[in-house]
């Protein structure tokens, strides 16, 4: 796929093209990857693309046209949102988004606005896109719709609302922003402090200093904190009232000069395989691949030393910290279907079924993670994994890594890994991702002829 689309012919285009379909989710994903450089859109917006009989050819086309150059009809797009088709409806507002934002779109922009602002009432991930999608058309109508959406009982759409507020920055809707600052849905609350990055000003400074004194979730304490610090570029912890004094003395057209270089945070509940834990809420994805049996030091293999990291996160778990794991090869396993609560026994409980599991097969990460997502109650999701995917419909990391921002972008999920063995090009892709949802990403470093591994950066 890669070496057709260098080649660049209408014939090598096409031969691209007709791969979409493909069931080999390494060969579908580098086609949907190469496709967006391709002078096909009128294809992509036909019978090969959008409107294709299989689901997967029409999800993926969705996808690939918000990276196309364009000019592209918005609505001759927007037209194929449906209601009976949650994901690919979202998908295809995504793509809209991207390109009002890259100012790619064509044809008849108020009749776009209009079809996209009927999404919006279909609620969900898809509502939730569609909202994000008008603000980025400033369709009409727009006002309108973003303060039901922030009154509402749809989270994702609040999550959507308060991000929308965040970007418009319009005069006497920062109040608006602050209200959802308190919401009761923790995802809102995160979704709305990672919008906060979007325009690091006097107001959002002074919200995340405030809130720094209020919020009781250690993942959304966490990003303030990170905010707090890449703006200012001071070291203070969570006492608010040094971030106070710090943001009360900013001028109202106060902006960071630059952002300064993450560091690390003051540490969480506990660590596995080096990486700070500080959710109460996550779900721990394994890699069980052909891979996990691989020796990584005398005598250790890797899932040896996973047994030793995961019995040490679940029994420092706190009892009030709900917790769920998925074994992943060529489909996932889960522990049980939802997090549970940590209560007496149950990380022995979770142990047991771990040392017990005997599954095999390719590591297919992209639909274990989709299962951990789908409870709502998820803020995190912990990998460990050797970092490439050899199994499924999505192989291809640097896809992923779009995908799954935007999965968890009105959910206020983060992902971070634990990597073995990576590669360097690998090792990018995960931070990548975890940069893009707010995670961290670790390396396990093993040294030759030791009996421990350890973990660094």
């Amino acid at each position: 796929m890669r070496e057709l689309a260098d080649l660049g012919s209408a014939q090598a285009w096409e031969l691209v093209l007709s791969r979409l379909g493909e069931e080999d989710g390494e060969v579908a994903d580098e086609a949907q990857w190469q496709l967006a450089r391709a002078p096909l859109v009128a294809q992509l917006l036909g019978r090969e693309g959008v409107r294709a009989r299989d689901p997967w050819v029409r999800l993926r086309a969705a996808e690939l046209l918000g990276r196309c150059r364009g000019p592209l009809d918005g609505s001759e797009l927007a037209r194929h949102m449906s209601r009976r088709e949650g994901e690919w409806s979202a998908t295809l507002a995504w793509s809209l988004e991207r390109l009002a934002r890259a100012d790619a779109l064509s044809g008849d922009e108020r009749r776009c606005a209009r079809l996209v602002r009927q999404g919006v009432r279909f609620g969900g991930q898809a509502g939730a896109a569609a909202l994000m999608c008008l603000e980025a058309l400033d369709g009409a109508g727009l006002g309108e719709e973003l303060v039901r959406a922030g009154r509402g009982r749809d989270e994702l759409l609040r999550a959507a609302a308060a991000e929308a507020f965040i970007r418009r920055d319009r005069p006497g809707e920062w109040e608006r922003v602050e209200v959802l600052a308190r919401d009761d849905d923790a995802g809102v609350r995160r979704a709305l402090v990672e919008a906060l990055a979007l325009r690091p000003d006097q107001k959002a400074a002074i919200l995340c200093a405030e809130r720094l004194g209020s919020e009781e979730v250690p993942t959304i304490r966490a990003r303030l904190l990170h905010h707090l610090r890449s703006w200012s570029g001071l070291r203070h912890r969570y006492d608010p009232r040094p971030w106070r004094e710090w943001a009360a003395i900013l001028s109202e057209d106060w902006q960071p000069a630059q952002l300064a270089e993450p560091t690390r945070l003051p540490e969480g509940t506990t660590t596995f395989a080096g990486i700070t834990v500080r959710s109460d809420r996550l779900c721990v994805l394994v890699d069980f691949s052909g891979s996990i049996n691989t020796e990584i030091a005398d005598g250790v293999s890797r899932r040896d030393y996973l047994e030793i990291e995961l019995e040490r996160l679940l029994m420092a778990l706190p009892s009030a910290a709900r917790f769920n794991v998925i074994a992943f090869c060529s489909e996932p396993h889960a522990w049980q279907e939802e997090l549970t609560r940590n209560r007496r026994g149950c990380a022995v409980e979770a142990l047991k079924w771990f040392r017990r599991l005997g599954v095999r097969g390719k590591g297919d990460f992209f639909a274990a993670a989709e299962l951990a997502l789908e409870d709502p109650d998820v803020d995190t999701l912990l990998v460990f994994t050797d970092g490439v995917p050899t199994g499924g419909r999505r192989w291809k990391l640097e896809l992923m890594a779009l995908l799954l921002q935007q999965e968890c972008r009105f959910r206020g999920v983060s992902v971070d890994s634990v990597l073995v063995g990576a590669s360097r090009r690998t090792r990018a892709a995960w931070v990548e991702i975890a940069a893009r949802t707010g995670g961290d990403s670790m390396e396990l470093e093993v040294e030759s002829g030791s009996n421990a591994a350890g973990a660094g950066h």
